[in-house]
């Protein structure tokens, strides 16, 4: 279910990705903070699988209430060691599978996450009973993108011969 690119110390995904996307992390945060601020939901934990960097985390703790915790992993020790940076009261980081931990949580993030998994519906099924509230993003502009882009490249080589 996972690609070595992940799992391996100085691995591949970091090598290509050095900041982890941090870069993108305001901006998901705020777009999670809108929908949990236009429905009744107010969780008092909150997890995220494939948590990064962390920094999708962090941005919530500066914004939600102090009585929220927060927790995030990942399955890869180079994303994890860049969390634990951000680590702080009411905000942890954890180098495990989460879907093969007892844990649950009132609010449940899989943000950009199910591009890396090969078994996405099986993935879902296991993550279901694990919160009470999931917020998923996935990043169809990305695989809409490719799509094209190989269909585009496919009428290219066809015309050039």
């Amino acid at each position: 279910m996972t690609e070595k690119i992940y799992t391996e110390e100085n691995g591949e995904y970091l090598k290509n990705n050095p900041t982890w996307h941090v870069e993108d992390s305001p901006w998901k945060a705020k777009q999670i903070l809108k929908m949990l601020n236009s429905n009744p939901i107010n969780p008092k934990s909150i997890a995220e699988i494939g948590c990064g960097a962390g920094e999708i985390l962090n941005q919530l703790h500066l914004s939600m209430p102090n009585y929220v915790s927060f927790t995030g992993y990942d399955i890869s020790s180079d994303a994890i060691r860049l969390a634990k940076t951000r680590e702080k009261e009411r905000l942890e980081f954890k180098h495990e599978n989460f879907l093969e931990t007892s844990a649950r949580f009132d609010l449940l993030l899989m943000i950009d996450v199910f591009e890396h998994v090969d078994d996405y519906l099986g993935f879902l099924k296991l993550s279901k009973s694990k919160a009470k509230n999931t917020i998923f993003h996935i990043p169809l502009d990305i695989s809409v993108q490719a799509i094209l882009r190989n269909k585009l490249m496919s009428r290219l080589r066809y015309i050039d011969g």
